[in-house]
């Protein structure tokens, strides 16, 4: 069951990793590639996903979705810990590393749900738990709103909803990210990641995260700076998700704040869960990976019956 909310946490998530930064960081599993089916085609400029994955394929599949200025390599922590129990898949989305990019620049919320669709179809995954961090959990949004059946469990982190109306400080965040990949994937790096991360975040995994966003691919990025910038407002369609939910929600989350966010999201899922934790900001996921993992596997064992229907 799940622990109550003030049980959550009472010390910072990483406090040995201060002075004791791990000698080794789990291996990534290789990029993998698969042919994007004849049907799916049609919508992309190409016919490659790539992606990671490690586990038995033979176990429930966990599909993780990255964030904006992040790739599949975000998830190392996720597919060194979950793939013990779970076959864990991490995309690129489309345009990102080497996987081909939308045929439209500004993709809609149904053209990252047909891509995730496309995708799920050529490696033959049918119904998956689905994680999404910040744009991943748009994407996942979109996905579990126009295919509510291929959804047995719903996870958002930096839970991003969107807006009716963008405001002039979101757009100019929104373009500054643009501008920024541009001028090429160092120089989206050089920004740093502190806007990201709670303000006690280990150098180490700063330094990681940095490392990931030098890896960006210019198409993908605008494509999903498009996406955001829509008028695709999640809690207007929630209504259609038929899964369980938990979203992992930063206290100190300066880009998706929970009162603009998950608060909103939460009021129309009246079922969901809402995890808040203390000393982290956006990206749960390496800030907190080991109480990430916990949550995550808990909350599908927790929701069991959702995995068989």
């Amino acid at each position: 069951m799940q622990a109550p909310l003030a049980q959550i946490m009472t010390q910072h998530p990483l406090q040995d990793a201060f002075s004791n930064p791990p000698t080794h960081l789990p291996l990534l599993p290789p990029t993998s590639f698969v042919r994007i089916t004849k049907e799916a085609q049609k919508h992309f400029e190409g016919d490659r996903f790539s992606f990671m994955q490690s586990g038995d394929p033979a176990q429930p599949s966990i599909v993780m979705l990255h964030g904006i200025g992040s790739h599949a390599a975000y998830f190392r922590f996720q597919m060194h810990a979950l793939s013990k129990s779970h076959h864990v898949v991490a995309w690129n989305a489309p345009g990102y590393w080497l996987t081909d990019a939308l045929r439209v620049d500004a993709p809609s919320d149904l053209d990252y749900a047909q891509a995730l669709a496309g995708f799920l179809d050529a490696l033959g995954l049918d119904r998956v738990v689905l994680c999404g961090n910040s744009f991943g959990s748009a994407v996942a949004q979109a996905f579990a709103i126009h295919y509510p059946e291929r959804v047995s469990h719903l996870v958002l982190s930096g839970t991003g909803v969107g807006q009716r109306e963008i405001g002039e400080a979101r757009r100019q965040a929104f373009e500054a990210r643009a501008q920024r990949v541009m001028a090429g994937g160092y120089a989206y790096g050089d920004a740093g990641v502190d806007s990201l991360v709670a303000k006690d975040t280990p150098l180490w995994i700063k330094d990681m995260l940095i490392d990931i966003s030098r890896g960006i691919q210019a198409k993908g990025l605008l494509a999903a700076v498009a996406f955001r910038l829509s008028n695709f407002y999640s809690p207007d369609h929630a209504h259609l998700i038929e899964a369980p939910v938990m979203m992992i929600q930063g206290q100190e989350d300066r880009t998706n704040p929970r009162q603009e966010n998950a608060d909103l999201l939460k009021a129309v899922l009246k079922e969901a869960q809402l995890i808040e934790l203390p000393f982290v900001a956006h990206l749960p996921e390496v800030e907190a990976y080991e109480r990430y993992n916990a949550l995550v596997l808990d909350f599908i064992s927790s929701n069991s019956d959702s995995l068989s229907q």
